[in-house]
């Protein structure tokens, strides 16, 4: 009888996870067509079939919701950082990776999701520093190490030197949500601003 009731749990925390995924999936759709102010939770609770009430009970809230979102997707934002920085792809051809996966998430998202969370909310600030000091930095130092190299980078610079630069970088992405738009229209850009990156205004 115990055997069954764990049996039993068991199969209703997995059906509680999927129907939670469920959800979070819905929103992130949403957020990311018509931004986080234009959707509201029916909207959601009727793309993810479920009801108003479930999501309540699942985030406590919209603001949980949207927390819980952001969470995933920099959690997926360093699996692909992971996976670029691991892979077996030449420095630069890893560089351009990163360069251009950001302009695609601050467009997809405007912006919107990652500023608004960072500004206003000190649980996913805290979060997303964890992040950044746990993992996303020594990512960033072994990308630098292998740049080095590869030949890439002078010598002479300092890892803090890389890393203040590779911070600037991703604040004036998240900071100019028009420059996604712009590369697709000129997809050069990309290679103009790791060429950039690399080699400085003198090329």
């Amino acid at each position: 009888m115990i055997i069954a009731r764990g049996v039993e749990m068991d199969g209703f925390q997995r059906r509680k996870e999927q129907k939670k995924d469920s959800i979070s999936r819905a929103a992130l759709e949403l957020f990311q067509t018509y931004g986080f102010k234009k959707v509201g939770i029916s909207e959601i609770a009727d793309r993810a079939g479920v009801s108003q009430v479930t999501i309540y009970n699942h985030f406590g809230s919209k603001e949980g919701l949207v927390r819980e979102v952001t969470k995933k997707l920099y959690l997926d934002i360093l699996e692909e950082f992971r996976t670029i920085i691991k892979g077996e792809r030449p420095f630069l051809a890893k560089l351009e990776a990163i360069v251009f996966d950001k302009t695609q998430l601050a467009g997809q998202y405007q912006g919107e999701m990652l500023q608004e969370a960072l500004s206003r909310d000190p649980e996913i600030q805290q979060f997303v520093e964890s992040i950044w000091q746990r993992e996303v930095n020594q990512l960033m130092l072994d990308l630098f190490d292998e740049g080095k190299k590869q030949g890439y980078i002078d010598r002479k610079l300092s890892r803090r030197a890389f890393m203040l630069y590779m911070d600037i970088m991703r604040q004036g992405v998240f900071n100019n949500p028009g420059l996604p738009e712009e590369i697709k229209r000129n997809p050069k850009l990309v290679r103009e601003l790791t060429s950039l990156f690399i080699y400085g205004l003198n090329g």
